[in-house]
């Protein structure tokens, strides 16, 4: 727990916060699960991956920061 010390009313220090949080669309690649925001038309960025398999955090296409389809190509 953190404590704020400031003369700055709390409506000043945290106005925006809630205009700061990025949209993100969770989308499936087999067993992995991958939360990611748009990045123009039909990409995602990849900000957080979630698997059971450890090997799957290795992949350097699945790391945060990475671009990836929104749309599994068949």
């Amino acid at each position: 727990m953190s404590l704020m010390w400031t003369i700055v009313p709390a409506e000043w220090v945290f106005a925006g916060l809630e205009e700061r949080v990025p949209e993100m669309k969770e989308i499936r690649r087999g067993h992995v699960t991958m939360l990611v925001t748009p990045e123009g038309v039909g990409m995602g960025r990849v900000q957080r991956l979630i698997s059971p398999n450890p090997q799957d955090y290795l992949k350097p296409e699945w790391q945060p920061g990475a671009l990836v389809p929104l749309l599994e190509s068949s």
